[in-house]
């Protein structure tokens, strides 16, 4: 995951920080085969063809096209988070399907939150994948995955909204 920051960039009066996130995709796919290996070996059963159990339950590059359609959809639910933020084509895929996108946080954004927002953005895509990986391999994983996904994206918004100083408004009396 690669990020470049660029301050001070002026936008309505207000100086935004301009983060820049590409996310790779081959971390991603390294997270994933992880976790689902993590999530396999404890459960074979002795006398189990071991071969036929791991590739039911490993995501592996095997499935990289199904892979690409659900990390599609996550940057679409992302994108739906982060549209008051995003600056340019929002989240697009690159020719090696890396996924970059560009935000223009508010400069009274905590320090870190650059950092910290591209982190739960990875962790909401791998969350997705593997919410509909094991949602008919092992149903009662799945609904975990999905608390946890429902969880990072609240997470996302209350990253974006939180501040160093409150936000002022104009008020007007009549």
């Amino acid at each position: 995951m690669n990020r470049k920051k660029m301050t001070e960039i002026p936008a309505k009066g207000e100086k935004k920080i301009c983060v820049q996130l590409r996310i790779d995709r081959e971390e991603l796919r390294e997270e994933l085969l992880k976790r689902t290996t993590y999530v396999a070996v404890p459960m074979q059963a002795e006398g189990q063809n071991a071969e036929d159990y791991y590739d039911r339950l490993l995501l592996t590059a095997d499935e990289d096209i199904w892979v690409g359609d659900r990390l599609q959809e996550a940057a679409d639910r992302v994108s739906e988070v982060l549209s008051g933020y995003l600056a340019g084509d929002g989240c697009t895929f690159d020719e090696q399907g890396h996924c970059c996108m560009t935000l223009l946080l508010p400069g009274a954004a905590v320090p870190g939150s650059a950092d910290r927002i591209a982190r739960i953005i990875k962790e909401i895509f791998v969350l997705y994948v593997l919410s509909h990986w094991f949602d008919d391999r092992l149903p009662e994983k799945a609904q975990y995955i999905v608390l946890q996904y429902d969880e990072a994206m609240d997470l996302l918004k209350a990253r974006l909204n939180r501040r160093v100083r409150p936000i002022e408004r104009p008020v007007r009396f009549l």
